[in-house]
């Protein structure tokens, strides 16, 4: 899941309808989105995140948009079944969840200044 790092450079108008695609292809596996400092986290739950699960981070920087997996490292099957997930289903969801993800990055970056993708 580390190398799961996804950016894409686009103009600010466009930034908000992006966003909004990406939080629907988040719920549509299973990923909520909660605020951070940073921008988002989606996770399955707030307590996976709070007990340091893997989970997708979003975050904006003026017309620069980036996705990445925080604690890519940590997924560890008791701390998994302690809120009720399956950590392979775990890390099924991050991983469709990066490439619908990067999907629409994809669609985007016709009209975008730079585009960077890395997946498992």
């Amino acid at each position: 899941m580390a190398r799961i790092h996804i950016t894409l450079k686009i103009s600010g108008e466009e930034i908000e309808s992006l966003l909004k695609e990406v939080l629907d292809a988040a719920r549509s596996v299973g990923l909520n989105p909660e605020s951070r400092v940073e921008g988002l986290a989606l996770t399955p739950s707030h307590e996976a995140a709070v007990i340091g699960l893997p989970h997708l981070r979003v975050a904006r920087v003026s017309d620069l948009l980036m996705v990445w997996v925080r604690a890519p490292y940590s997924l560890d099957r008791e701390k998994c079944r302690y809120v009720g997930l399956d950590a392979d289903e775990l890390y099924e969801m991050l991983l469709a969840g990066a490439r619908r993800i990067a999907e629409i990055f994809r669609r985007y970056s016709k009209s975008a200044e730079y585009l960077e993708i890395s997946l498992p």
